[in-house]
């Protein structure tokens, strides 16, 4: 039994493996898609746009796909111009590693059974076809959320959107952390310079902050606990660290600071980071990018 589980075990992550891009047409003819564009000037100071997938694989289940911009390219001076976030591609060499409606069910079935930080991924892509080219994201994020409603004592897992919990700021996390912790410094300070040494006790999680309306629709506002433990490369784990949530709409809003913060590998004033300070102001002020489409 053990060594058929070892095997069990061995192809799905090798279906995985295999599995690199994620088709628009296929994922919206197999599934309920919402689709939004976040403005990254908003909080970032560069302009940018986020094109941000809800793929609902049931009513209580979202895998997130967040096209990131390409922060690479040259950044003029004064400029309003946006730089493309796709490069073309032969679809006849990729097109064995799409994944199917099934692979993506067995994706999701996977991630939901244990859902933690380390599952956030840059692994995948997406595909786009237009005017007979096709199109793949240079960058993409890709994480899972379970829709949930407990109420207290019970305490949602990590990944879990649950709108009926009790609502906490990061300011009010901060204030909390310093006093149970008065030797260590805030984990979620990106300015500060902190490992992870794996026997923290406290539990990372997203947690509710605020509730507000968007026109007619009710939006509930999450954070993520987690702190900055990568000193050469993303903090993905972090994924989308601030989301705004609407019942039927899923995530219509967002930060990505742990993409913003890495300078790329060629050094540079012309290439884009946020600089420390802005991230840390976006953070302990809960400010996000709101999906232009509800604006």
């Amino acid at each position: 039994m053990k060594n058929t589980l070892t095997i069990l075990l061995f192809l799905v992550s090798n279906l995985f493996f295999a599995q690199e891009y994620f088709c628009i047409d296929s994922l919206k003819a197999g599934f309920k898609v919402n689709e939004y564009t976040l403005e990254t000037d908003d909080i970032y100071n560069i302009k940018k746009d986020i094109n941000i997938y809800n793929v609902f694989i049931s009513k209580k289940n979202i895998l997130l796909i967040s096209q990131l911009p390409d922060l690479d390219e040259k950044i003029l001076p004064k400029t309003n111009e946006r730089g493309s976030n796709w490069t073309i591609i032969d679809y006849e060499k990729i097109k064995g590693k799409i994944f199917s409606n099934k692979d993506l069910y067995n994706l999701a079935y996977n991630w939901k059974m244990n859902n933690n930080p380390d599952k956030k991924t840059l692994q995948y892509k997406i595909i786009k076809k237009e005017k007979g080219n096709y199109y793949v994201s240079k960058m993409c994020l890709t994480e899972f959320f379970s829709i949930e409603n407990f109420k207290f004592p019970f305490i949602s897992t990590y990944g879990t959107i649950n709108i009926d919990e009790p609502k906490i700021s990061i300011k009010e996390m901060e204030n909390q952390f310093n006093q149970q912790f008065p030797e260590k410094e805030f984990i979620m300070d990106v300015r500060n310079d902190i490992s992870f040494q794996g026997n923290e006790s406290y539990s990372f999680r997203n947690y509710l902050s605020k509730e507000f309306y968007i026109k007619k629709d009710k939006a509930y506002q999450f954070w993520t606990f987690d702190g900055w433990w990568i000193e050469d490369g993303y903090d993905q784990h972090r994924g989308i660290d601030r989301f705004l949530y609407i019942p039927e709409k899923g995530i219509v809003g967002g930060s990505y600071d742990f993409y913003f913060k890495l300078k790329p590998k060629i050094s540079s004033s012309e290439y884009y980071t946020a600089p420390k300070g802005l991230l840390w102001n976006n953070m302990i002020n809960e400010r996000i990018m709101t999906a232009k489409e509800l604006k």
